[in-house]
């Protein structure tokens, strides 16, 4: 997971800043959950975004930083707009937080094997939070109060709770028993960071740039090779960070690291 920064204000597509006021206000205009479902389902507008949040993470998903082996991209809402599961149960008298359905900075882009559920792994309305008296479940709630259980790849705080391990796999990085391990350890399992042979993938990548590392030396071509690798546009960057740094024993890769 790495950081998604996306600038404020933002330059959201004209087409959107049609769409958002007469979409947001028939929304709100309704009182039943009945209603609002048929709504959501009906007028899906946020739709129109997805190239424009996938400018952020260089066509990568938020979550994962999958470009392609994992499967298309979704734009899914952190926090859910219908309905709220906790631990896999929905959560009782919570209609989900509708208001945020077509706010900008509750959407996220998602490959579909992190947002959708399969094989007990996927995102979908699972959304815990370490204090359920703390959930905000009507607008005038404050959300700052919330904490949610799931990593934001929109807080950097959040991405640098996941560690890389040159076998490929994800894991938490911080101290085992606190709520800061809690919420690495859930979002790489609910996601499925370690599943569907992504780690065999990334270690398939590592051992080709282990070998140049090893053997091809400090020459140009080499630091050129493993600046792309590195670079935000790469797929799973962050793991070949980790991975490169293996080798922080030798200057020139340290050097690399911190430019």
């Amino acid at each position: 997971m790495r950081h998604i920064f996306s600038p404020q204000p933002p330059n959201l597509p004209k087409r959107w800043i049609k769409i958002y006021p007469g979409r947001f206000s028939g929304l709100m205009a309704l009182v039943h959950q009945s209603q609002r479902s048929k709504y959501l389902r009906d007028k899906k507008s946020w739709t129109v975004l997805k190239v424009w949040l996938s400018i952020f993470s260089h066509d990568k998903c938020w979550y994962c930083e999958a470009k392609s082996i994992r499967a298309t991209f979704d734009v899914d809402h952190f926090r859910p707009k219908l309905r709220i599961t906790v631990d896999g149960a929905e959560l009782d008298g919570h209609t989900g937080y509708y208001w945020l359905a077509y706010e900008w900075w509750n959407l996220r882009l998602s490959c579909q094997r992190c947002n959708r559920p399969e094989d007990s792994y996927g995102k979908r309305n699972e959304f815990p939070i370490k204090d359920e008296a703390q959930r905000c479940s009507v607008p005038t709630g404050l959300l700052q109060s919330e904490e949610p259980r799931l990593l934001d790849p929109c807080c950097a705080d959040d991405c640098k709770l996941l560690g890389h391990a040159i076998s490929g796999e994800v894991f938490p990085n911080a101290e085992k028993g606190t709520w800061e391990y809690a919420r690495a350890d859930f979002t790489r399992k609910q996601l499925g960071f370690n599943a569907f042979g992504t780690p065999e993938f990334k270690r398939s990548s590592w051992a080709r740039i282990d070998l140049l590392i090893r053997f091809g030396g400090d020459r140009p071509e080499i630091v050129s090779e493993l600046r792309k690798y590195l670079s935000p546009e790469a797929e799973y960057s962050e793991f070949f960070r980790a991975a490169i740094g293996s080798h922080r024993d030798k200057p020139w890769i340290e050097a690399l690291l911190a430019a």
